[in-house]
């Protein structure tokens, strides 16, 4: 018998990533190939986050002149972006897919109004929405956001939309990093707006797709959480003057209004000071827990929430106590002492009255739980208060 040898062809490098996890033939048409486009899938292609030095190397051959410029997604700029260029004529942008464009419009339409408590959001000020048009890291962040977003409130695509959501912000960081900035009016904006929208990001992240199996896998992903929000911000904390005289000051002020460091401490944590003050840990770690304690209760003016456990109703009070506790509580995390991680469950309780917001979800309940799991039946008078609002919540 005549053995007929196989045909060979030369395998495409160049095809999309969903055909090649199918291990099908990929057409290699853009925006969409034709396999996705006829099964509605994601079609994406993994020279899309390249930076735009890697394209303009590979690409030598000029546009037709009787094509229009394609709307695009920023790549890392090698100068500075004038304010000027329109998003969908600049060069050193990649180009836009329906994928982002799907983003966008969830952006605008749900994932910032869903974080509003039912009041027009900040964000959706034209102004600042301009800013974030024009601004190459803080678009992709923004466009992760509502990946992440999509990844959860559509749980059956949760997968393909976790992988955009971390391309986005892989590549915001990325240009952020890279990208010089000096501190005026203009800059300062969104260098703000990234840091808030990129710590939201990193917390839902973190608590939502968290490591179930392993306290300590976990705690460790929380506080990289922690050093890298307070990293970000620390890179806006030098632009405070310009940011007063900026759009941004009805912003800053109503954020000023609902943070009050002259609240006086509530009955819970009253208790959990007292509990510290008379453990006599030293006055070192005393004042670094007082610290702490002390910026919890002032995240629970600001979000509205209350000992017995009302809905969450400024988000800025979340995401703001991981930035105002010192380093040096971060760090008594680490080291995983009692008393930090007591103090850690009590923020659980902030998160867990903005359960009803899908960037939060269970977080709060998950965060209370394995701290009480971890510390044992002996820290149960420590822990009251967090298990009771879990306990009251049930019914």
């Amino acid at each position: 018998m005549t053995v007929m040898p196989r045909r060979t062809h030369r395998k495409s490098r160049n095809g999309c990533l969903e055909c090649k996890r199918r291990h099908i033939k990929c057409d290699e048409k853009h925006p969409l190939c034709g396999n996705c486009r006829s099964s509605e899938r994601v079609c994406e292609y993994a020279d899309r986050f390249r930076s735009s030095t890697t394209r303009s190397e590979r690409s030598t051959v000029s546009t037709p002149t009787n094509a229009g410029p394609s709307p695009s997604v920023p790549s890392p700029p090698q100068a500075p972006v004038e304010p000027a260029k329109s998003v969908a004529t600049c060069s050193e942008y990649q180009p836009f897919n329906m994928v982002h464009a799907e983003l966008l419009f969830n952006l605008t339409t749900e994932t910032i109004p869903s974080l509003s408590d039912g009041r027009t959001h900040w964000m959706l000020n034209p102004d600042l929405m301009r800013v974030g048009m024009l601004t190459p890291y803080l678009l992709n962040e923004l466009l992760a956001i509502s990946a992440l977003h999509y990844s959860i409130v559509r749980p059956a695509e949760r997968e393909c939309y976790r992988r955009h959501a971390a391309q986005l912000q892989t590549h915001a960081l990325e240009i952020f990093s890279q990208e010089r900035r000096d501190i005026t009016q203009e800059t300062c904006v969104p260098l703000f707006l990234f840091s808030s929208v990129l710590g939201l990001h990193m917390l839902c992240d973190t608590i939502i797709y968290r490591e179930e199996n392993s306290f300590d896998g976990f705690l460790d992903q929380f506080v990289h959480y922690l050093k890298l929000h307070r990293g970000v911000r620390a890179v806006t904390s030098e632009s405070w003057e310009a940011l007063r005289g900026s759009i941004l000051q009805p912003m800053l002020q109503y954020g000023q209004d609902m943070f009050r460091w002259d609240e006086e401490l509530g009955p819970e944590c009253r208790k959990i000071m007292d509990l510290i003050e008379a453990a006599r840990l030293g006055e070192q770690t005393t004042s670094v827990y007082r610290q702490a304690v002390r910026a919890l209760q002032i995240s629970m003016h600001a979000t509205g929430v209350t000992g017995g456990g009302s809905k969450v109703k400024y988000v800025g009070g979340i995401t703001g106590w991981p930035v105002i506790v010192d380093v040096e509580y971060i760090e008594t995390l680490e080291l995983r002492r009692p008393e930090a991680l007591v103090i850690l469950a009590c923020y659980g309780v902030v998160l867990h009255q903005a359960r009803h917001m899908w960037a939060f979800g269970d977080g709060g309940r998950f965060l209370i739980e394995v701290i009480a799991k971890h510390l044992g039946p002996q820290w149960e008078g420590w822990l009251e208060w967090p298990t009771r609002v879990l306990r009251e919540t049930q019914r």
